[in-house]
Formats: C-alpha cells, structure tokens, sequence
C-alpha cells in the first residue's frame, strides 16, 4: 500500500507559516531601507510584498518584525504631522472598512518608499 505523502510542517502549521511571513518581511524591510538609504530604486513588488505581509500578520495579531514596524510608525508620525490641506493627502472617496481601508492606509503611507516613477 502507498501512503499519502505527509503534508509538509509548514502546510500543517500555520503558527509557523506566519512566523515565515514575518521572518521575510523582516528581511525584505531590510533591504527596503538598505536601498533607500543608498538612494537605488524600490521595486513596487518590494512594497507590495510588505504590504501584503503587514496585512495578513495584523489581521492574524501577529506583530510585525521590528524594522517593519518602525517604518510604519515613522510613516504614520510623519503623516500626522503634515498641515491639513496641503494637497498631498488622499483624494476623498466613499467610506472604506476592513481589509481594504488597512491596504490603503498602509499603501499610502509606504509611498515615500516607493522612489521615483518611471
């Protein structure tokens, strides 16, 4: 008889797969502010990618790596600090909740991390 093959540790765990997606996360923020820091482009799937990644370990209350963290307060502290109306703000649209409301909340504020547009 052929047993089914075992589900990896992984696919069977999902404490660990977070834990996974945190690690990345961490190392890719990494690169992110080694990149800026050098004044080099950021590819937009980088961003994505944390952006993704602090999304799905908010919505598991996971904490975020460190550095990830650091960057979305630094964000988010330079964000309340800007004078209202100074037209850099999002365009008003309809009310969003959830998921999608965090995505762009978070979209807008890793904006200064995206670089120049090409």
């Amino acid at each position: 008889m052929t047993e089914s093959p075992e589900p990896s540790s992984a696919a069977a765990d999902p404490a660990g797969r977070l834990s996974e997606v945190s690690r990345l996360a961490s190392l890719l923020a990494d690169r992110v502010l080694s990149a800026q820091i050098a004044s080099q482009p950021i590819p937009k799937a980088h961003i994505h990618a944390l952006l993704d990644a602090a999304i799905i370990l908010e919505k598991y209350e996971v904490r975020l790596p460190p550095l990830l963290e650091q960057m979305v307060e630094t964000l988010e502290d330079e964000d309340a600090g800007k004078p209202a109306g100074t037209g850099a703000e999002e365009p008003a649209t309809e009310p969003v909740e959830g998921e999608e409301a965090d995505a762009k909340r978070l979209a807008w504020l890793f904006r200064p991390f995206q670089g120049t547009k090409s």
